[in-house]
This record gives C-alpha cells, sequence and structure tokens, in this order.
C-alpha cells in the first residue's frame, strides 16, 4: 500500500497542478498575444492528458488496495466516512467530462478568454480531489460521525451522522497543506523539464520559449512554496493538540513539559528513555508553538508505550524541515536578485539550483507523507482501530499484493516513454 501510494501521489500531484500552469501560460498567451505561451499550454495538454489517463487507472488501484488490505477499516469507513469519496466521483467526472471539452475545443470559441473557461472545472475537480480524499485521512487521525465509545466497547455503529466527517477538526488545516504541496510539488516537477530543455537549447528561439515557460512556472512554485510552509506550521501546531503522541515523536519529546527545547537531530530507540547524538535549542520548541517560552508541550511519557509512534520519524522531520529550509532559501534568494534587477534565471548555476530543488521537492513531497503516516502508528484510525486490527491478515493476499507491485513497478517506464513519445512528436 506504502509503495502503491509513493507511486501514485506523484501522478496525484502534477494532476493537481499541470492544470493551473496550462491555465496560467493560455490566458497570458491570450493576454499578450504571444503564441509561445500557447502553444506550451497546448503540448502540456497533451502530457496532462497520459497522466490523467494513468493517475485514473492508479487511484483505481489505490481505491481497490483499501478495501482488499483493510477490510474493517473499509467496513468502519462506509458506515461513517464514506460522503467525501461519493463526492469525490463526481468531482472526477466533472474533471473528466470537461478535459474532453478543453482538448477539442481550442480554437471553437468567439470570446478570446472562452477556451480557458472550459478549462477551469479541470482545476477545481482536481483540487477539488484531492481535498476530499485529504478529509478522509482527517477522519483517520481525529475520527467524528458516531459514537466512539459504543464501538470500543462493543464493536457496535451507532449515532452515525453522515456528514460530520467535513467537520473533523484538522480537516481544513490538512487539507489546505496537503492541496498546496501538491502544487508546489507537480509545479517543481514541471520546472525541472524546463530546465532541461532550456539547458540543452543552442536555439536563441528555443532559449526565449523556454525562459518564458521558466518564469511563469517558477512564480507558480514560489507562491505554492510559501503557502505550503504557512500550512505546514500551521499543521505541527494542530498536532499538539488533536494528536499529541504524534507531536512529542515527530519532535523527538521524549518527556513534555514547558520551557522545551526544539531538538535537532538525535536517536532513539522506541522503549529508550533518552536520545543520544542531538543539539538542542532551549525554550524554542515552546516558544514556536505557543509564543511563550513557559508553554506546555506534550511529551511520549505521558501516553502507554504501547501507543508510542516509531521514533524513526524525528530524523523524518528532521529531513523535511531541512529539506524545506534549503528550498525556500534558494527560491527566496532568486526572487531578492531578481528585485535588484541581476537576472538570476539566466545564469547557469542558479538553474543547476533550481534543478536540485525540484529533486528535493519531490523527497520532501514523498518524506512529507510517509512521515506523517508513520506517525499515527499503531493507530489506522486514530485511538479507535489499530492497524493489525484493520489489516487483511490472509496469507492468501500475498499473489494478489504481487501483482499491484508488478503494476507500478511496469508503469513508470510506461509513462516516461510515452511522455517522451508525445513531446519528441510535438517537438516541444
Amino acid at each position: 500500500m506504502g509503495f502503491s501510494l509513493a507511486i501514485h501521489i506523484i501522478f496525484a500531484s502534477l494532476g493537481v497542478s499541470l492544470p493551473v500552469i496550462i491555465l496560467l501560460l493560455e490566458f497570458i498567451g491570450i493576454r499578450k498575444n504571444d503564441n509561445d505561451y500557447k502553444r506550451l499550454a497546448k503540448k502540456l495538454t497533451l502530457i496532462f492528458m497520459v497522466l490523467f489517463a494513468i493517475g485514473t487507472a492508479s487511484g483505481a488501484l489505490v481505491a481497490s488496495e483499501l478495501f482488499l488490505l483493510w477490510p474493517k477499516f473499509a467496513v468502519l469507513l462506509g458506515q461513517v466516512a464514506i460522503t467525501p469519496i461519493y463526492v469525490e466521483v463526481f468531482a472526477f467526472f466533472s474533471e473528466a467530462i470537461f478535459l474532453g471539452i478543453y482538448v477539442y475545443s481550442w480554437d471553437k470559441f468567439k470570446w478570446k478568454y472562452g477556451h480557458v473557461l472550459t478549462g477551469v472545472p479541470i482545476a477545481i475537480g482536481g483540487a477539488l480531489s484531492a481535498v476530499l480524499i485529504t478529509i478522509v485521512n482527517a477522519f483517520m487521525n481525529n475520527p467524528v460521525g458516531f459514537n466512539i465509545k459504543t464501538y470500543l466497547s462493543n464493536g457496535t455503529v451507532t449515532g452515525i451522522q453522515p456528514f460530520a466527517v467535513f467537520t473533523s477538526p484538522p480537516a481544513v488545516i490538512e487539507f489546505a497543506h496537503v492541496l498546496f504541496s501538491a502544487y508546489f510539488a507537480g509545479t517543481m516537477i514541471v520546472l525541472a523539464y524546463v530546465i532541461v530543455r532550456l539547458l540543452g537549447s543552442g536555439d536563441g528561439n528555443a532559449k526565449a520559449y523556454y525562459s518564458k515557460a521558466l518564469n511563469v512556472i517558477l512564480a507558480i512554485a514560489i507562491i505554492a512554496a510559501t503557502l505550503t510552509i504557512i500550512t505546514g506550521i500551521k499543521s505541527i501546531e494542530s498536532l499538539a493538540v488533536y494528536q499529541p503522541e504524534k507531536y512529542a515523536a515527530l519532535e523527538a519529546n521524549l518527556h513534555g513539559g514547558a520551557y522545551a527545547p526544539e531538538v535537532i537531530g538525535g536517536f532513539a530507540a522506541n522503549n529508550s528513555t533518552s536520545l543520544v547524538d542531538y543539539v538542542d535549542l532551549p525554550d524554542l520548541q515552546s516558544i514556536l508553538l505557543g509564543g511563550t517560552a513557559n508553554t506546555v508541550v506534550p511529551g511520549l511519557n505521558s501516553y502507554p508505550k504501547s501507543t508510542w509512534p516509531p521514533l524513526i520519524v524525528h530524523p523524518m522531520f528532521d529531513l523535511m524541515f531541512f529539506l524545506g529550509v534549503g528550498i525556500g532559501l534558494i527560491l527566496a534568494l532568486i526572487v531578492v536578485l531578481h528585485i535588484i534587477g541581476k537576472k538570476p534565471l539566466g545564469r547557469k548555476p542558479v538553474l543547476y539550483l533550481l534543478f536540485l530543488c525540484a529533486v528535493a521537492a519531490v523527497l520532501l513531497l514523498e518524506n512529507g507523507w510517509i512521515m506523517a503516516e508513520v506517525a499515527r502508528q499503531p493507530w489506522i484510525v486514530y485511538n479507535v482501530m489499530t492497524v493489525a486490527q484493520a489489516a487483511n491478515q490472509s496469507p492468501g493476499i500475498l499473489p494478489i499484493a504481487v501483482l499491484l507491485f508488478a503494476f507500478y513497478i511496469l508503469i513508470i517506464p510506461f509513462s516516461l516513454m510515452m511522455m517522451k513519445r508525445i513531446l519528441k512528436n510535438q517537438n516541444l
């Protein structure tokens, strides 16, 4: 399941971000009467069609795995929190229908912006799909909509409120962070492609063409990165309230309390009571969480060790922090250089740095999702159902798992081959 999601999240991020890039390029092309922007938008639409088809197949398999690998969780989900998944089907259909309209209606509108408007539901549908699926994840982090005490006592689901899943306390900040991080990661992947083509272009016209694309896509990436950082900080703050064990594990708080330092580095076995090889910044964690040094932070020592998340999530949290800070500083430097008129995007070292940022952005996306899900362990539904209780532990599941794994192994080279063929045929 983890491997499937790791692959699917790449397609999902591109599926969310590409429509925004395409529509903005087309809009600018119409506004400036510049065919380069419109040509790039049209060619990226062909790539999006391939990714949409493959992403749809990938998403269908992930949905199948949900019911196949986690049957007891699927039963609870179906009774209490299935509404977002139903609504997501309509979002997907809207996206698919308007994608067909958008693709086959180029140059069919008398009003010059008419075609752009047909693409807006594609971008909205992609964003809604991400939001609705994340709402289900928020339910897993903070379950609502049924009588939990009764369920824990006798396994009976009572007091069902099918729309309460939309009101799970961490839902808004969680889907905002997921959405902006998907925009950021997907845009950076497209940016990496443009940089490769720009560096390999010897023709002046080609360089101008790709430079225009670089400016627009980088602007989107910088905005998305800023919003990702803001919502990421808010997400961490919400964990201290709604999932204190997860927060404590991420921050390596074996002991809670006021005047808590920010711990950088360090590791410990799950049953250990102390960290080794770490640096701490006195009082900083308390200040960051509550604004004052005497803010009390959660500690793992307040909870049974059987419910502690694996402490490997702390170095993963450190990795997320350093990658995020590194990318943010590079993007900020580029913005400053641009403001003072240094034209940084015309320099090869800057382009190489941006390419490394794109690679780091994908790593950041994967690391963030893995960290978030591992840090909820041992729960699949927080304080309600463990992963062990939810899992299909039948030996007969193994052949099916191998087939699913093989599908994702094959889909990667197939996707790259198809996109390379389209780009070559379209001279993009």
